[in-house]
């Protein structure tokens, strides 16, 4: 949420203000003063053009070495796949590598009869290429992916669609205003202040897939439709002004 407050003050405003603190310094309201307030609403929409994909390669041994040696070379595989695809290196951050020693448990009794180690790679990847999402998926997975989840939907520069909010926020208070002034019988004055605030969205997001232990399942990412749908932004514009 973005909150911006822009006042306007009127000299007419000022004046009658030192006026009323020149004649009594303890009054905080000047008499006879009356305004409206007046909210209005903006809604703008966007298409995404730019997605945001967790990307990750688990891989288990008993043997520490074994499952990291396991896991760069999957890893490595992944990474080919999504710069062969286009993806530029600046879009890939790895966000996660661990290694944990696990106890491996009878499951009939729960007695622990060993240990296991389980390494895991993770990478943010953006795509700045949405029509090309589903096969990218798909390709990670083949190479060596198996968990693929939080796909977020964005918009790269969403300033116009802000902006498209807040004027139809701004022309709805307006309108609002002329409206009320008209059907209580009065007239607009100057306005004093103007309030607004902006609602960026929160992506899109859902999990996608989920594979084995050694990465590389046999399914395809594309089989299920990866659909952006829109972004809804908002937008609120308080006005006041005073009335006569």
């Amino acid at each position: 949420m973005k909150n911006k407050t822009l006042i306007l003050t009127s000299l007419l405003a000022i004046a009658i203000l030192l006026s009323a603190c020149g004649a009594n310094p303890a009054q905080n309201n000047y008499p006879g003063f009356r305004s409206l307030m007046i909210n209005g609403n903006g809604i703008a929409y966007a298409q995404p053009d730019i997605a945001y994909v967790n990307i990750s390669v688990h891989t288990e041994s008993e043997t520490a070495v074994t499952a990291v040696n396991m896991n760069n070379t999957n890893a490595q595989k992944v990474l080919k796949a999504l710069t062969d695809m286009g993806v530029a290196a600046k879009d890939l951050r790895t966000t996660n590598f661990s290694i944990a020693a696990l106890q491996r448990t009878n499951p009939t009794t729960g007695e622990m009869i060993g240990t296991y180690y389980a390494v895991d790679n993770s990478i943010i990847v953006t795509v700045r290429d949405l029509p090309k999402l589903g096969s990218l998926l798909d390709k990670a997975i083949q190479a060596g992916a198996n968990a693929i989840s939080n796909i977020q939907f964005d918009v790269a520069d969403d300033a116009a669609a802000l902006k498209e909010a807040r004027d139809k926020a701004m022309q709805n208070a307006l309108q609002q205003a002329g409206e009320m002034a008209k059907a209580a019988g009065f007239n607009l004055g100057d306005i004093q202040t103007i309030n607004y605030s902006e609602n960026i969205p929160v992506f899109n997001s859902y999990s996608s897939f989920s594979g084995g232990k050694g990465g590389g399942a046999g399914v395809r990412a594309d089989a299920v439709p990866v659909n952006p749908g829109q972004l809804t932004f908002n937008a609120t514009v308080s006005i006041t002004y005073a009335i006569k």
